[in-house]
This record gives structure tokens, C-alpha cells and sequence, in this order.
């Protein structure tokens, strides 16, 4: 009969399409879920009244319900529904690796160990989760549409908790025949064993276009000879891969599961290194016998530009004057240390100011002479012109009275050039006057008190200059 959608499957759920066909007499159908308004795959049974199904279908939802792997289907929900169980999963965009093995026949060496890691890394999960999936085929490994190419492993349909009592009757087998661990196809009782075992056939697969164990013919006939190689033949050797990926398929595909890898873990602690040699291995070569001419030409022109770029900007950097910035990084001189300004007249006393940033000394000649009135005069001489980029003062003893304008000569080669008027403000805290940066030889401060005092009743602790010897 044939089906129409949409269609409702109850107040939840709308069924969309069929997806395919599941384990135990499953259809997968893509639906909606209305009241959250996501797609999700909607797995029903079909086949109720078949008390083994629907255990191993409770089973399955049992199984993938606490599922919180990025490689593993999620379980949204699961049920009973018209006298038919249902179980609600993440729908997975993409093909299966079925499907994209038959499309490319082989996969390159380093795509096929990337899903091999990814499918690894699901199933030791599932097993820390005590969940044994038991039917590991391309079929059941989905290649995820997004950007990441993300891998999936689905249909926990026959899986069973590691060391529970089997469901199958005896003398049944339970799996896909091309995929089955010689214990399976001897129904006995399987372990986490028959999980690498089954990678390993899938992994045989990918690199070579089929399983190692197939046969000619169909039906039960065919099945058992497949089963029969499993238990018996050694699978024909894959050409053109690395020694040691040969050796972890071969590992994985031991007759005697005491001879496989323990866990996926050590699968994995082996599959790594081969995979990072392989990328080394397969990374482009900068020599002339991988790149023609012209690529090496301009990828060694894409090399070299960083480089001149940067020789470039130290050439800049080196011819340029360096004016300091202030606020907040600054190259300075050390404030001078004038202390009060006495009622005398220093006359060619040498000064050594040093400059810490940049590990110099200059050379100064500081005059002081009476100005009178209560205003001080203070001329500084340099002895090679310098850049001042910042000036500024900083006050005395406040039981002084403050200093209230400040009259700025400046001259450059031995001659007085001009002269700037500054009204400071209540000098609490030190403070810096709008100077223009400029490169001089001499500086004389006419410094006038706020009031007209004698010279014995005012003070200022610092004229600081900012700059550099040019």
C-alpha cells in the first residue's frame, strides 16, 4: 500500500517522508515535532505483537537515551502510539557512508582513518556507557550535511547492555553477515570485541570498494559462506596504504578477540600517529618538484613581503624623529630638582640631568637671579639643542606662597626666538602648561608670585622638562 504525506502520527508528530527501512521491522520516517517545530526521524515498529522486537526496541530506546556524544544519534523521546512504539531522534542531514562509498567506490587514505576516528570515538562512548551496537556497517554511519562533516553513528537496533542475556533465540544470529565478528556469526556471546571488529571491516571497505568477505551468490546459501569466511579465511591484503594503518586493520580483524585492541582507546592511541604521518607526508612540498616555477615564484613572493614590510617599517622607525607622547608613555628626563629658588644668583654651576629612558646624560648650565618684585628668573642652558615635548611644574612647600603666572622665553642657535604666558592654576598637584613641541637650546622662566612677596617667602619644587637630545 502506498503511503501518503504529510500525514499525523499523533498530536506530536507529522510524518514527512520514508527515510528507510530499520532493524526488527522498523520504518524510519523524517517528521516534524509541532510543538517544538524541529525535524526529527521517527522510528515505528511495525511488527507488534512480536514480544522479542518490541523488547529490543525498548531496548534500543533504553540505549540511546542517555546518549551525550556528538557522534551518537540523540533520542528525543519515545513511546507507544496506536498499539505502535516509537522513537523520536535528532534527524541527521547527509548520506550514509553506504551511500558515499557506492557513489566514490574508494575513499583517500586520510578521509577514511578521519571517519574511522569519529566512529571510534562514538562507540567508546557507547561502550563506557555499558551499550554494545553490534551492527556497525556504512549503512548505519551517516556523513552529517554541515560545515564540520560531522559523523554519526545510528540504529542501535540490536544493540545490548555489555554483559546482559542475549535476546536471540538460539540458533538465530542477529547482524549484517559482510559485517559480523566471527563470535556473532556463532551466536555466541558478544563484546565490545565485535564492535572494533566490524570498524575494522568498515574500514577495510572504505579503502578497497567492498567488504573483505563477500559472496557471488544470494539468500541463506551466500550468507552462511559469508559467515564461514569470517570464522576462517584472511582477508586479501590492501595495497597502497601505510604499513602501520595495515597492521590496525589487521589487528582489528583477529579471529580470536584476545588478539583485537582491548578497547577503542587503544584503537585510537594507534590510529592518531598514523593519520598525523600521513598529513605530514601529504602537506605541499615548497621545493621546485611539487611547485612549478611560477607557484614558487609567487608563494617565495608571499614570503618575502612580510619580511620587506617590516625591514621597511624599522627603516621608518630609525630615520624618524622620536617625539615622546604624553599621556601616558613618555620618554622624559628626570625632573630637575631645583629645590626652593633663594635669594641669590648661581653663576655657571654644571648640571648632569640624566635621561633614564634612554640611558644619556645632559649637560646643562642652570642660572637663577632675582627678578625682583617676588618673581625668580631661572634660565637653562643646554649645551646641543634638544626636543622638549612636555612642560610642566610640580609645587613647593605650600607654607610658601604660590606661584601665580610664568613668563616662557625660548631660543634656538644662541637666540632668543619668542616668549609664551602661562596662568597657572592653584598648585595643589603637578600640572602641564600648553606647550607647543619644539626644539630649542635655552629656556629662561619668568616666574611671578601671587602676590608681592619677598624672596624669602616663596617656593616651587620642580620644572620638569620632557624630551630628548636631538
Amino acid at each position: 500500500m502506498t503511503e501518503t504525506f504529510p500525514r499525523p502520527f499523533n498530536a506530536d508528530y507529522e510524518l514527512l517522508g520514508l527515510l528507510g527501512k530499520g532493524g526488527m521491522g522498523s520504518n524510519v520516517y523524517k517528521a516534524r515535532q509541532i510543538r517544538l517545530g524541529r525535524p526529527v526521524a521517527l522510528k515505528v515498529l511495525d511488527s507488534m505483537g512480536d514480544e522479542e522486537a518490541e523488547k529490543r526496541f525498548f531496548s534500543e530506546a533504553q540505549a540511546m537515551r542517555d546518549f551525550n556524544h556528538e557522534n551518537l544519534v540523540p533520542v528525543y523521546d519515545y513511546g507507544t502510539q496506536d498499539g505502535k512504539m516509537f522513537i523520536a531522534m535528532k534527524f541527521i542531514g547527509g548520506e550514509s557512508l553506504a551511500d558515499t562509498i557506492k557513489k566514490k567506490k574508494t575513499l583517500p587514505v586520510e578521509k577514511a582513518m578521519g571517519i574511522a576516528l569519529e566512529v571510534a570515538k562514538g562507540l567508546r562512548y557507547a561502550h563506557k556507557s555499558n551499550v554494545i551496537h553490534r551492527d556497525i556497517k556504512p549503512a548505519n554511519i551517516m556523513m552529517m550535511d554541515n560545515e564540520a562533516n560531522e559523523i554519526c553513528i545510528i540504529d542501535f537496533g540490536i544493540s545490548i547492555a555489555a554483559g546482559s542475556q542475549r535476546l536471540t533465540n538460539p540458533g538465530m544470529t542477529m547482524g549484517t553477515p559482510e559485517y559480523m565478528s566471527p563470535e556473532q556469526c556463532q551466536n555466541k556471546n558478544v563484546t565490545l570485541q565485535s564492535d572494533i571488529y566490524s570498524l575494522g571491516i568498515v574500514l577495510y571497505e572504505m579503502l578497497s570498494g567492498d567488504p573483505p568477505f563477500t559472496s557471488n551468490g544470494t539468500g541463506a546459501g551466500a550468507s552462511l559462506a559469508i559467515l564461514n569466511k569470517h570464522m576462517h579465511a584472511t582477508p586479501d591484503p590492501l595495497k597502497k596504504i601505510p604499513k602501520a594503518l595495515e597492521a590496525i586493520i589487521n589487528k582489528c580483524l583477529a579471529k580470536k578477540t584476545q588478539d583485537r585492541y582491548a578497547n577503542f582507546s587503544e584503537f585510537i592511541k594507534d590510529l592518531v600517529p598514523v593519520m598525523n604521518a600521513s598529513a605530514e607526508k601529504e602537506a605541499p612540498k615548497t621545493t621546485t618538484g611539487r611547485l612549478s616555477k611560477q607557484e614558487l615564484m609567487v608563494f617565495s613572493l608571499l614570503l618575502l613581503l612580510p619580511i620587506l614590510a617590516l625591514f621597511v617599517s624599522l627603516l621608518l622607525y630609525i630615520s624618524m624623529p622620536k617625539i615622546p607622547q604624553f599621556p601616558p608613555s613618555i620618554n622624559y628626563l628626570n625632573p630637575m630638582e631645583l629645590g626652593e629658588i633663594k635669594n641669590e644668583v648661581d653663576k655657571g654651576d654644571l648640571l648632569r640631568l640624566f635621561d633614564k629612558d634612554y640611558g644619556t646624560t645632559w649637560n646643562i648650565l642652570k642660572h637663577t637671579a632675582l627678578t625682583g618684585n617676588g618673581g625668580r628668573l631661572l634660565t637653562i642652558k643646554f649645551n646641543k639643542p634638544v626636543f622638549i615635548s612636555h612642560l610642566g611644574f610640580a609645587p613647593g612647600d605650600q607654607k610658601f606662597s604660590k606661584p601665580k603666572d610664568i613668563w616662557i622665553y625660548w631660543g634656538y642657535n644662541n637666540k632668543p626666538v619668542d616668549k609664551q604666558e602661562f596662568s597657572l592654576k592653584d598648585m595643589t598637584d603637578p600640572q602641564y602648561v600648553p606647550w607647543t613641541p619644539r626644539e630649542v637650546d635655552e629656556l629662561t622662566f619668568v616666574i611671578k608670585s601671587v602676590h608681592n612677596a619677598s624672596a624669602d617667602n616663596f617656593a616651587i619644587s620642580e620644572i620638569m622638562l620632557f624630551g630628548m637630545e636631538m
